[in-house]
C-alpha cells in the first residue's frame, strides 16, 4: 500500500512539473528578450600585433559587447543601447505580410519604446542599423 501511494505521489509530481515547465517555455516565447544577431563588423576587428610573424600568429580573443539589446513586453518592443550611437535606423517588419509597421531614424538614442499594440499577430523582424553595425532579430506577437 505504501508503495502504491509513493508511486501515485511521484506520478502526480512529474505531471505538475511538466505542466509548469511547458507554461514557462510558452511565457518566455511570448514576452522576453529578442535575440539580436550582429552581422560581421570589420571596423571592430582586433588585429595581430606587429611583433608576431603572420603565419605563426594565433587568433586574437576579446569580448566585444553587443551595442544594443531588445525586449518584448505586452506588445511593446524596448531597445536599449549600450553605446552612444549618433544615428540609428530601426525597422520592424511583419514577416507574415511583408508590411513595414515601424521605420524611424533616431539621433543618439539611449532607449526606444516601439508600441505594436495595434498590430496583428504573427512573426516580426526587427532591424537595427548604425554606422558600423547591423543587427536583426525575430519575435512573435
Amino acid at each position: 500500500m505504501k508503495r502504491i501511494l509513493y508511486l501515485i505521489t511521484l506520478a502526480v509530481f512529474f505531471i505538475i512539473m511538466s505542466t509548469t515547465t511547458s507554461n514557462a517555455k510558452e511565457f518566455a516565447n511570448n514576452d522576453g528578450e529578442i535575440t539580436l544577431t550582429v552581422t560581421k563588423d570589420d571596423t571592430r576587428h582586433i588585429g595581430h600585433g606587429h611583433d608576431v610573424e603572420p603565419d605563426k600568429a594565433g587568433t586574437p580573443r576579446s569580448i566585444i559587447l553587443q551595442p544594443a539589446y531588445a525586449y518584448l513586453y505586452n506588445n511593446v518592443v524596448n531597445v536599449s543601447f549600450n553605446e552612444n550611437i549618433a544615428v540609428v535606423n530601426v525597422i520592424v517588419t511583419n514577416e507574415t505580410t511583408g508590411e513595414t509597421v515601424y521605420s524611424e531614424v533616431h539621433s543618439s538614442p539611449a532607449a526606444l519604446n516601439i508600441d505594436l499594440n495595434g498590430e496583428s499577430t504573427g512573426n516580426y523582424l526587427i532591424e537595427i542599423e548604425a554606422d558600423y553595425v547591423y543587427m536583426t532579430g525575430t519575435f512573435k506577437l
